[in-house]
């Protein structure tokens, strides 16, 4: 007899807990639905208000964090730029990530880079935006072993390399900019405490396989996004005066031909002539002014009377 009663109680609760079960269930799937950004109408009516108070304590910013970078590649430029980019960088800056989800973001991330020769240009842009920051986070406080950090660095100069898609503000999209964006990450690496001369050496041969590229000419600042990384390394004194020395020896001729004055028989030769001009005009200006050996101060200005004369 009380074996029934409790059994039918127990039965009872088993059947209000299912309804409370499908009911949360029901709740979290439109929550996901919304916060994973396949639905950009709901995914904005979802992150606005969150964004609008970025502040408030009572978010849940770890969780909201792991939530928001799948909105890292969405087309809708709000979505992506002005909220995902916008919030991560905000609480990351504002020290509101955990070291775990940190790791959590820079080991979902990182494969994105190696998405060159997908379609996933923005996923790719924008995740290179906030590997960026996280790796601005770990030179303050330090979450990533030595190893995280050589394979990102490597994994980025390999994008920067094969990456084929120039474009920079694009109609009805906004900014795609990845040249810009992976060049910004080499240029945090530049910056970090650990940075140590094979590190300064992977830095220069990704920065030198973008900056005078022949597939398209530059028109959004990318030379002075490019060169931010030299110039730290050039006063930081990362190597040896004779490495950076040659390593600007390698724009005394092109690499599509084999003079700078056949440049003007081609295309592909004026394109690489006027992206390096970019970056070495870029490069001399970031360093006016700065105390740098008199070796590399002399090959910057051979360089800027080269290109003065190839008008």
């Amino acid at each position: 007899m009380t074996y029934r009663s409790n059994t039918s109680v127990y039965k009872l609760l088993l059947g209000l807990l299912s309804c409370s079960c499908l009911l949360w269930a029901s709740a979290a799937s439109s929550q996901s639905d919304q916060s994973s950004c396949l639905d950009t109408a709901a995914a904005l009516d979802y992150w606005r208000p969150i964004h609008a108070t970025a502040d408030n304590e009572n978010h849940a910013t770890n969780q909201l964090a792991r939530e928001l970078i799948h909105c890292l590649g969405s087309a809708d430029s709000e979505l992506r730029d002005g909220i995902s980019y916008d919030l991560l960088t905000y609480w990351l800056r504002s020290e509101k990530i955990s070291t775990e989800t940190s790791s959590f973001l820079l080991q979902t991330l990182s494969p994105n880079l190696e998405e060159s020769y997908s379609d996933q240009t923005l996923l790719r842009s924008f995740s290179a935006l906030i590997l960026g920051e996280l790796m601005r986070a770990d030179n303050l406080n330090s979450f990533m072993s030595e190893q995280d950090r050589l394979e990102l660095l490597r994994t980025s100069v390999i994008a920067l390399d094969n990456e084929s898609d120039f474009r920079g503000l694009v109609e009805d999209i906004g900014w795609g900019h990845l040249i810009a964006h992976l060049a910004d990450v080499l240029w945090r690496f530049s910056l970090h405490s650990a940075l140590d001369e094979e590190q300064s050496r992977l830095i220069l041969t990704g920065i030198r396989s973008k900056a005078g590229p022949t597939a398209a000419g530059y028109g959004f600042n990318e030379g002075d996004r490019l060169a931010r990384s030299v110039t730290i390394l050039i006063r930081r004194q990362a190597l040896p005066t004779e490495e950076f020395v040659a390593w600007l020896e390698s724009f005394d001729a092109p690499t599509s031909m084999n003079a700078w004055p056949d440049a003007f028989s081609s295309i592909e030769g004026m394109t690489e002539l006027n992206n390096s001009k970019q970056f070495i005009r870029a490069l001399s200006d970031q360093l006016q002014g700065q105390d740098i050996d008199p070796a590399i101060q002399s090959k910057l200005e051979e360089l800027i009377d080269l290109f003065n004369t190839l008008v």
